[in-house]
């Protein structure tokens, strides 16, 4: 995940009121609004599953983000 859509789902978590904090570690701890622990997000970008399994995480625990719209294929022309 580039930084730009980290900085997006960050900011839409922190609108519904989670809490995202950087650890010592490096990695970001994601709390649900009752503070229970969701996720934890990993700052680099080399695994490509990473953002995959926290957007995974973040639903599982409540938190509503939208999927990628599916494009439509136009139908076979047939004459």
């Amino acid at each position: 995940m580039d930084d730009s859509a980290r900085r997006k789902l960050f900011a839409a978590l922190r609108r519904a009121r989670w809490t995202v904090t950087e650890a010592g570690s490096g990695h970001w701890k994601i709390h649900n609004p009752d503070g229970r622990l969701v996720a934890t997000a990993h700052n680099s970008s080399s695994d490509w599953r990473g953002p995959r399994n926290l957007l995974r995480d973040l639903r599982a625990g409540g938190f509503e983000w939208p999927r990628p719209k599916k494009t439509k294929r136009k139908a076979a022309h047939t004459e």
